[in-house]
């Protein structure tokens, strides 16, 4: 498998923040600051900032870092003009604009064959011989079988809805298969043969990544799946049937 570029090590970044955080804390119990620090860094906004910012860090899942810090400070903007509004006001503009901006930037490959799923499903599999897949679901589901013997990745969004994708048939192509997801209030099941090794990047917020494939020590080295991504408020599950 191919080395593909790599950003800056999440962990290091992971590691800054939790540093800088744990100083700023301690500066404010000695009280040493003039305003509640506590009360700005304790909070799930300022989570989605620093979870944008370590996505960030990674090459590859840049955008999604992004949007995590704009609504992060989107959710702050009223408190840090001195605008008193109510949350519940700002929460689904907040998320519409969000939602859009995942759907622009995530948009097709060249080399890729999309499918949309919106207010709409269907309940049997399509096949699909493509070696990327390109799958968007909103407020409705998909159900698609790969069936490409290079098959390369893609990516997966499910937003208030959710996919099904069988991989069963399919095989990874030698220089790596990787599946960047993007999960809101929704879920996505893949369902990957027993002896594909499954390495996850995926990040979970108030959400849910699971493997629950049957145990299989017979790992083969060629096929090797990389799942990168963000789970927020949904879940992403593996299985092998």
């Amino acid at each position: 498998m191919e080395n593909t570029p790599k950003g800056i090590d999440r962990r290091a970044v992971a590691g800054i923040l939790l540093i800088v955080a744990g100083g700023f804390l301690l500066l404010d119990q000695l009280d040493l600051l003039s305003f509640n620090l506590r009360y700005y860094l304790i909070s799930w906004k300022t989570l989605l900032i620093g979870i944008g910012i370590i996505t960030v860090s990674n090459r590859t899942n840049r955008t999604t870092g992004f949007i995590l810090i704009g609504l992060g400070l989107l959710f702050w903007l009223p408190e840090l003009l001195d605008y008193r509004v109510r949350f519940s006001t700002i929460f689904w503009p907040a998320i519409l604009i969000g939602v859009g901006l995942v759907i622009l930037t995530r948009r097709d490959r060249g080399d890729s064959r999309g499918n949309k799923h919106i207010f709409s499903g269907n309940k049997y599999p399509n096949e699909y011989p493509g070696d990327y897949i390109d799958e968007l679901a909103i407020f409705g589901g998909g159900n698609i079988r790969v069936t490409s013997d290079n098959f390369k990745g893609g990516k997966i969004t499910a937003i208030f809805g959710g996919s099904d994708i069988e991989m069963k048939s399919a095989k990874p192509a030698p220089e790596g298969c990787v599946i960047d997801t993007f999960v809101l209030f929704g879920g996505s099941n893949l369902i990957v043969p027993e002896d594909w090794k499954v390495k996850s990047e995926v990040v979970s917020i108030l959400g849910g990544y699971s493997d629950k494939r049957l145990v299989s020590l017979d790992y083969d080295p060629e096929k090797t799946l990389v799942l990168k991504g963000i789970v927020l408020f949904g879940g992403l599950e593996l299985k092998s049937y």
